[in-house]
């Protein structure tokens, strides 16, 4: 077994992508954007044995007031990937090899988000750490006739998108000067749902985002009558797979639904395109909340969401985590511990 950290330059991680189905979050650019944002490093994990091998994109930082480092995957749903079909106790021996090259390069922990359209076999997993199960994400089935898909949304979705239509609202696509229209639009939709610091994107990340997926990202607004920029929402696009990346609705039209009619006419143009899967994805940290009912009036299909914990080195652990065991926190399961907020 031959296991080995990558960095962004690597050509076996592009090789790896090329041969598989992926995500736009498994791109070394984007691990690469998330890393900057975040303080860390971007790194892919590969290990390979025989014909069959793993990919586990990652962003390595350094732990703050200790020795070593922590692993996270990037923001979204970069799950590691599988090669060659390799049978569950391969899958477990990849996942030994991480936890053996890792504790070597000195990383003390790892959390990876799983991804709910890309799905790994779960024994390995809750054999070699932590897996935990979030809740519900919503998905469309873009095979199916442009009827049953109407059928499947719900029919205020539906009501509210024509009259939207009728009183001369309009959506485009890619019209990249209205992008800082987005990102005022999506700070303030952020500020009134009180969102946490890892949902507050601004301008520059967006430009840095379009700059590293190029024409795999589009941008998509909902103009009022006058010209206004009442919604818009940034859609990616990776083989047959689109997903729902960022949106959001000013403040003056959301009683209007603007969103609604953005994400028809999205399913729609996918569908054209040849995407198979539009990921809505699920409520605020998969919650079934007012944002997952939003989704679900879209689709009847759901995947399941998850994560996985590891701790490599459980002594160093055990010492970093009982240093933040007084720290009060709103979410005492936070994992890595010693960085719970």
């Amino acid at each position: 077994m031959r296991a080995e950290f990558l960095d962004t330059r690597a050509p076996a991680w592009s090789g790896f992508l090329a041969a598989v189905p992926h995500d736009f979050y498994h791109l070394p650019g984007y691990v690469d954007l998330c890393a900057r944002l975040e303080g860390g490093r971007a790194a892919a994990f590969l290990v390979q044995d025989g014909g069959a091998s793993m990919l586990a994109p990652l962003v390595l930082r350094p732990i703050p007031g200790g020795g070593g480092q922590d692993a996270s995957a990037p923001y979204g749903y970069p799950a590691p990937l599988l090669r060659g079909a390799p049978v569950p106790e391969q899958v477990e021996g990849f996942l030994g090899a991480f936890a053996e090259a890792g504790a070597g390069q000195g990383i003390v922990s790892a959390f990876f988000r799983l991804h709910p359209l890309l799905p790994l076999p779960a024994e390995p997993f809750r054999r070699r750490g932590r897996l935990v199960d979030h809740g519900e994400t919503v998905f469309l089935d873009l095979d199916l006739p442009r009827e049953e898909l109407d059928r499947q949304t719900r029919a205020n979705h539906r009501a509210d998108a024509r009259k939207l239509q009728g009183q001369g609202y309009q959506v485009v696509l890619d019209a990249w000067d209205r992008l800082e229209d987005f990102a005022g639009i999506y700070a303030a939709t952020m500020v009134a749902h009180a969102a946490g610091s890892g949902y507050r994107f601004d301008l520059d990340y967006f430009r840095a985002l379009r700059e590293c997926l190029g024409t795999r990202l589009h941008l998509c607004m909902v103009l009022d009558p006058l010209g206004r920029a009442a919604a818009g929402g940034l859609f990616t696009r990776v083989g047959g797979l689109m997903q729902f990346h960022l949106a959001g609705t000013a403040e003056a039209f959301r009683r209007a639904g603007p969103s609604k009619l953005m994400l028809i006419r999205m399913r729609d143009l996918a569908k054209a395109w040849g995407v198979r899967w539009l990921h809505l994805g699920g409520g605020v940290g998969c919650a079934e909340d007012s944002l997952a009912f939003f989704k679900q009036g879209f689709s009847p299909l759901r995947a399941r969401f998850s994560t996985f914990r590891m701790v490599l080195q459980p002594a160093i652990y055990a010492d970093l985590a009982a240093l933040a065991q007084g720290r009060p926190s709103p979410d005492p399961d936070f994992f890595p511990a010693y960085r719970r907020p």
